[in-house]
This record gives structure tokens, C-alpha cells and sequence, in this order.
């Protein structure tokens, strides 16, 4: 069986790339995974820059395949828990991560891309959320995340109307760092990444740590009642007839009908 994720090592800079074009590289609790071991793999080697990219020239990630929304991983964890954990991970490489936005960025994938230290996008991505139009409730750790890169306001359209957006917003909002032309592109992140992996590796993964820490002191930690709030919440979505119906909208292109239960 391929890897979801294969590794390319380019001088110092390891690429990653989500390996599912044939479902616009959606992932799946094997990609998330792989991704995972991926990312510890970048950290016990040393390499001076970590590429994250689709495979292909279409998406940089659906999202979670729906195919496996109602399934738990050989580790008994739900989706939302597989991409924390994934993010977390990639959270936790010591060197500068990039995220090359190669097309669309959606969901859990646009979460990975955010938890990237930069993203450089194609200027014809298209970026969103769209939990809200399938009925789910997006897990702290991700709404975080948002929150320290595009500020309260931001995080809240994204979320709330679960639109995408395209990427001349991103740029303007702060999500993507550069935009590039479609030819081109893949040079320009990766000389991006050349350029970082010249300097002290010290120096950058001392700073990268203190920005982590720094991008923290902001948010308080949660009340043992209120992460129990936060579970019920999700947990009521999760098991509703809205999900359903979200799922079966999309399935069939076509608007859902949420009747709030």
C-alpha cells in the first residue's frame, strides 16, 4: 500500500507531501498518521525546513474524507482527535514548517496549513471552513489556532459563515504569508525554505520556541467545567440529525435543510 505521506528530502529542506490526488488529498486517520510519524521523523533528523504540500496541482486537502467520519482509527480516536493530534505534532518540529497552498485548503486541511509557521499560497486557492454547513462543531485546538493567527473577528466569518475565501483575502487577513503566480509557485516555497535553512539553526528554533510561547501567554486554560461544556457541545452535534443531513447534502450538491436537531 503507498504512503499517504511521502518524504522528499531536498538538501536541508524535508518536503511532505499528503499523497491522496485521487480525493483531492483528503485525509484520512492513515494520512494523519503517517503525518505524525512524519513530523517526528523531521525533528530526530535534523533538517533545517519542513515543506507541507498536496500532491498534484489541484488541492492542498479537502478535509477529512466524510468516508470516515463515523469511524474511530485503530487508536480509538475520532477525526477531530486525529487531526489535533496531527497538528499537534506538526506544532512540535523544532525547525520553521511551510505550508505550499499548491490549491484549495479546506477544513482539516486548512487547519494543518494554518499550524504551518508560513504559508505561501497559488493566487488562485481558495481557502474555508465549513464545518457549520456540515453540522459540526470544530474542536477547540483548531478554533485556537485561528484565533492567535487572524484575531477574533476573522476566525468567527470564517467559521460562522463557512465560506471560502479566496487567496487575496488570505494575504489581506493574514493567512498566507505571499501569494505567487500558478507557474512558478512550487519554486517560490521552496526557495522560501532554502532561504530559512541557511541560517543558525539555533537561532531560528530558539525563536520559533519563544514565538510559540509568546502567541500562548494571551489564552487562558480552560475550566474543568467548562472543557466539560465544550465536550457536551460537540458531542450533541456529532450525534444530531443535522450532521446527517450536512453530510448527505454534500454528498448530493446540494443546500442542506438543518432542522436544528
Amino acid at each position: 500500500m503507498p504512503p499517504r505521506i511521502r518524504i522528499e528530502d531536498r538538501g536541508p529542506v524535508r518536503v511532505l507531501t499528503i499523497d491522496n490526488e485521487g480525493k483531492r488529498n483528503a485525509l484520512d486517520f492513515r494520512a494523519l498518521d503517517e503525518l505524525g510519524d512524519a513530523c517526528a521523523g523531521a525533528a530526530r533528523d535534523r533538517v533545517r525546513c519542513v515543506v507541507l504540500r498536496g500532491a498534484g496541482e489541484e488541492a492542498f486537502s479537502s478535509g477529512f474524507d466524510l468516508a470516515e467520519l463515523d469511524l474511530l482509527s485503530p487508536r480509538g480516536e475520532r477525526p477531530d482527535e486525529a487531526v489535533e493530534r496531527a497538528a499537534e505534532a506538526l506544532e512540535a518540529v523544532p525547525c520553521p514548517t511551510v505550508a505550499y497552498l499548491n490549491g484549495g485548503a479546506f477544513g482539516g486541511g486548512f487547519e494543518l496549513a494554518a499550524t504551518c509557521d508560513l504559508r505561501v499560497a497559488r493566487e488562485d486557492v481558495l481557502l474555508g471552513m465549513p464545518p457549520a454547513k456540515l453540522g459540526v462543531v470544530y474542536p477547540e485546538g483548531g478554533l485556537r489556532r485561528f484565533l492567535a493567527l487572524v484575531g477574533s473577528a476573522r476566525t468567527r466569518e470564517l467559521f460562522f459563515a463557512g465560506r471560502p475565501i479566496r487567496a487575496e483575502v488570505a494575504l489581506a487577513w493574514g493567512l498566507v504569508n505571499r501569494l505567487v503566480q500558478a507557474e512558478g509557485a512550487e519554486a517560490a516555497a521552496l526557495a522560501l525554505a532554502e532561504e530559512i535553512a541557511l541560517n543558525a539553526p539555533l537561532a531560528v528554533q530558539g525563536m520559533k520556541r519563544i514565538l510559540r510561547l509568546l502567541e500562548g501567554t494571551h489564552v487562558r486554560g480552560l475550566a474543568p467545567d467548562e472543557r466539560s461544556e465544550i465536550g457536551d457541545l460537540r458531542r450533541r452535534a456529532f450525534e444530531s440529525d443535522d450532521l446527517r443531513e450536512g453530510r448527505l447534502a454534500f454528498q448530493e450538491r446540494r443546500p442542506p435543510r438543518f432542522a436544528g436537531r
